[in-house]
């Protein structure tokens, strides 16, 4: 049976569905995003931290959900071009004011850190008006910073937005010893790794997946092609 169309797109009052027809993400994480949750996505630079975010900040805009991004990556222009490039079209969104996208590397130059970013965070509300909030990257924008009373202070305020209804997605670089109150409290935490097993592969650990409605599968290996986004390959990734 052919998966769910434009005109089907799965529903729950309990998941944000992140279906799109190019890939199937969507029903390797059980069937959408909890609403109400804490996302950690970890992994090393190249990982693909960015590149999952942006997947699931258009697979959430595709099926009726509402994204703020606030990334220290790219320019909107950067944004936009990159997202077309692999044909997630979110002109439409932004236009409609779905998604508002907030870039902070322009207005902090290459080298400059937000010291007072966690403050900003958590004193910002008009951050947490949408469905969700994607942060890419929370670690740079802390540089690699955070005492253990920060951490549990952030997280206490995340699970707070989280019981409001809201999702809270947070990508961070693999291995800052001060984001494992992070670490152990998000609802679903994704570990982006590289292999180089003949060839360089990409692949995500669920690690962890709470309030699923679906099977979740623990490892997915993928790659990003040009006009085609995200694509998960149907290979043996044990071992």
């Amino acid at each position: 049976m052919a998966g769910p169309g434009p005109e089907e797109k799965p529903k729950d009052r309990g998941l944000y569905p992140i279906f799109i027809k190019s890939d199937e993400l969507h029903a390797k994480l059980g069937g959408g995003l909890p609403k109400g949750a804490v996302m950690l996505i970890e992994g090393i630079e190249g990982s693909g931290r960015s590149v999952i975010s942006q997947r699931l900040c258009y697979g959430l805009l595709a099926n009726g959900a509402s994204v703020t991004f606030v990334s220290t990556e790219m320019t909107i222009k950067d944004f936009i071009d990159q997202m077309y490039s692999i044909e997630y079209k979110v002109g439409p969104h932004l236009l409609s004011q779905k998604l508002l996208y907030l870039p902070v590397y322009p207005l902090l130059g290459q080298t400059m850190v937000r010291d007072d970013f966690l403050d900003k965070l958590i004193g910002s509300p008009q951050l947490y008006e949408r469905d969700v909030l994607i942060v890419d990257s929370f670690s740079s924008l802390i540089n690699r910073r955070l005492d253990n009373n920060q951490a549990q202070n952030l997280m206490g305020f995340l699970k707070k937005v989280a019981r409001s209804g809201k999702t809270v997605i947070l990508t961070a670089e693999a291995g800052i010893a001060s984001l494992e109150p992070v670490r152990l409290s998000a609802d679903v935490y994704l570990n982006l790794e590289i292999k180089n097993k003949g060839g360089i592969s990409r692949e995500i650990q669920v690690k962890r997946f709470l309030r699923a409605r679906g099977q979740v599968e623990e490892q997915m290996r993928y790659r990003i092609e040009s006009r085609s986004g995200m694509v998960i390959e149907i290979t043996d990734v044990s071992g």
